[in-house]
């Protein structure tokens, strides 16, 4: 009977601290290796007199290393499963935070982030959605969202806490203070993560018992979907690819230099923090909301209204009115919750678990390469314009095109066998 009741307890309680855990892997290796480091700019920039581009090309590299090597990890999550990557990655983020304290060049600094970029490759928002995914069948909207809602969540809290600790310490001390974080998320991986309900004989959260004479659970989430080379042969796969490119040029290219641009308005740093830590912020409810509509609207449809809010959003900026940033900002980041999140449930929805590891790792190197060139590309246009008003009125022409491309994600929406 304990027996027995312990299973139900796994049963029905488990899949909740799997969603938990994809929480709070996001919240630690994105809100780590992102835009949040963006707070260390004036400090960094003070230190080493440093251009806006070379500064910028920083931020880049992360998304570079995530461009070569994410497809390889995709490879890796439907070989070993995702639970060994996390473990890495984790290491790697510890690892390299720590180093990032010791730098004097830029070519050190570089270097860190390029470690940033394998611990996101192999830990990041490709490995969490595919462990959440495979534990929830009914309801996947809303765990995904709750997931991926990590992303801004860390990069709401960290910003002011870096800011705290840069007053207290100084940023290569903060630097230090940081790499525990990733150390804690992986004894929590250690002790508590599986990846997938085969391996403790469950099944996937809201999904039908098939058991076998012995009770073990026979229904496997993992292997429902389309193949990888199936899905390369779908409209819908290279148009949500293309997409990605667009948005995330868009979205980094705004975001990386955010803090900088709201500054050469006249703000002060302590206002910038507080704009990244409102969008950060709105950006989490974005995802926690626009996910969990997503699980009774039309997918598309809704990916396509927060495309078209996000190119209002970035048309504010391109006014350089101060009045119009927060403003800006909140809208940037409540559509940006929503695109982020509909990529991943669209993905999922559309193509299934069976190979999602290559068929995801694939769209993000798309993904990948438009948020490598959009940090770089316009501080690059600041650094001969003076100003970011036509790098955001490029990005703003971008996300238009991004929003018709959108409408015709339904007309080319295929049927295969849905997570």
């Amino acid at each position: 009977m304990k027996h027995l009741l312990q299973h139900w307890w796994i049963q029905r309680y488990y899949p909740f601290l799997i969603c938990f855990a994809g929480l709070l892997i996001l919240v630690v290796i994105n809100g780590l290796t992102s835009t949040t480091i963006s707070v260390f700019d004036r400090v960094l920039l003070d230190e080493f007199q440093w251009s806006r581009s070379e500064l910028k090309l920083r931020d880049s590299i992360p998304n570079a290393t995530a461009f070569a090597l994410i497809f390889f990890s995709g490879l890796l999550i439907d070989k070993f499963r995702v639970r060994r990557l996390l473990l890495v990655g984790s290491l790697i983020l510890s690892i390299a935070l720590y180093s990032y304290s010791l730098i004097h060049t830029k070519f050190e600094a570089y270097f860190i982030h390029f470690l940033f970029g394998v611990a996101y490759t192999l830990s990041g928002s490709v490995s969490a959605i595919i462990l959440v995914s495979s534990w929830f069948h009914k309801h996947k909207g809303l765990a995904l969202g709750i997931t991926l809602a990590g992303t801004s969540l860390g990069s709401f809290v960290f910003p002011n806490l870096i800011h705290h600790w840069l007053e207290l310490w100084g940023w290569r001390s903060t630097f230090q203070h940081l790499a525990i974080f990733p150390l804690i998320l992986f004894a929590f991986i250690f002790l508590f993560i599986k990846s997938s309900p085969s391996e403790l004989n469950l099944k996937a959260f809201g999904s039908e018992e098939q058991t076998d004479s012995s009770g073990n659970n026979l229904a496997e989430p993992l292997a429902e979907g389309l193949s990888f080379e199936q899905a390369l042969q779908t409209p819908t796969f290279w148009l949500i690819c293309l997409c990605g490119f667009l948005t995330f040029y868009g979205l980094l290219g705004v975001v990386a230099n955010l803090f900088l641009h709201i500054t050469d308005l006249g703000f002060t740093a302590k206002d910038a923090t507080f704009a990244l830590t409102l969008y950060f912020g709105v950006a989490f409810g974005g995802k926690l909301l626009i996910t969990s509509v997503s699980d009774y609207f039309n997918t598309y449809r809704v990916f396509t209204l927060c495309c078209t809010l996000m190119t209002v959003s970035v048309l504010g900026f391109t006014t350089m009115e101060k009045d119009l940033v927060y403003w800006a900002t909140a809208g940037m980041a409540l559509s940006w919750g929503g695109i982020y999140s509909m990529y991943n449930v669209l993905t999922i929805r559309t193509f299934g678990l069976k190979s999602a590891g290559k068929i995801n790792g694939t769209i993000n190197m798309f993904e990948s390469a438009g948020a490598f060139c959009g940090p770089i590309f316009t501080g690059f246009i600041f650094d001969k314009t003076h100003s970011y008003q036509l790098a955001f009125l490029i990005i703003t022409c971008i996300m238009g095109f991004a929003t018709l491309l959108s409408f015709l994600f339904s007309a080319k929406k295929q049927s295969p066998s849905q997570a």
